[in-house]
């Protein structure tokens, strides 16, 4: 799904309407995940990975899943550094894991020269803008201080347009990481974006929910008759929005 002009004017702020109607898409998508598709936006690039840790106690078990996204960008990027917050848990990776890649700070109070001494071609922040307090505030800041050394940016964020938050309301529940601060839809990313100075260019969907058992039998069908099998946008619970920083 691409972003589409005459909703650019909205995004920037030069329109306005209190009931705006925004086309979503009606196309089908294939099943991926997260870190399949920011692994083959990626591959053979300059990558800059923000956030780039995870709960020490998972990290493991995420390299033995193959879902360890640090691992995935720095396999098969050309060149990759991550920088965190987590300082014990960027210890971690460096003297047990044996990465020597990744950087402890903060991007919106510390200074990285391996930033500035390169150029790169993304910066990915993935699954950290739902937790933050500002975020049109740290893009902005990563854009005013890095902007000139990274030509382009990948985001994923949570859905709240999915058919397992459907069920959760229908039966008044909110189900939630304690730690989140939003849900996105994907006007609402772009807007959080375009408000920070970059320009979204297309949006993706990942990570496909947990399917019922009519789904389960319809997908099946349609593999063994060797059908495209793609859902709406409505069945996965991940955005991933992608363009330029500049």
């Amino acid at each position: 799904m691409k972003i589409e002009p005459q909703v650019l004017k909205y995004l920037k702020g030069d329109a306005f309407q209190s009931s705006l109607n925004v086309e979503i898409g009606k196309e089908k998508h294939k099943i991926i995940s997260r870190e399949a598709a920011i692994t083959e936006i990626i591959r053979d690039k300059n990558v800059i990975h923000i956030g780039c840790s995870d709960h020490i106690q998972i990290i493991n078990d995420k390299i033995r899943n193959n879902t360890w996204l640090h691992k995935l960008i720095s396999d098969n990027s050309k060149k990759c550094i991550g920088i965190d917050i987590d300082k014990e848990s960027i210890e971690f990776i460096k003297k047990e894991l044996g990465y020597q890649n990744v950087y402890h700070g903060n991007i919106l109070t510390d200074e990285f020269k391996s930033i500035k001494e390169s150029r790169w071609d993304y910066a990915v922040f993935g699954e950290i803008v739902e937790h933050l307090d500002d975020p049109v505030n740290f893009l902005k800041v990563f854009k005013t201080k890095y902007g000139e050394n990274v030509s382009k940016f990948i985001i994923t964020v949570p859905s709240i347009y999915n058919k397992r938050q459907f069920t959760n309301m229908m039966n008044y529940r909110e189900v939630i990481n304690s730690d989140h601060r939003f849900w996105f839809t994907p006007y609402t990313i772009s807007k959080v974006l375009v408000s920070a100075g970059y320009n979204p260019e297309k949006i993706m969907y990942s990570n496909l929910q947990s399917l019922n058992i009519r789904d389960l039998v319809k997908r099946k069908i349609k593999r063994i008759t060797g059908m495209k099998v793609a859902y709406p946008f409505y069945y996965f619970n991940t955005i991933i929005i992608y363009g330029n920083i500049n």
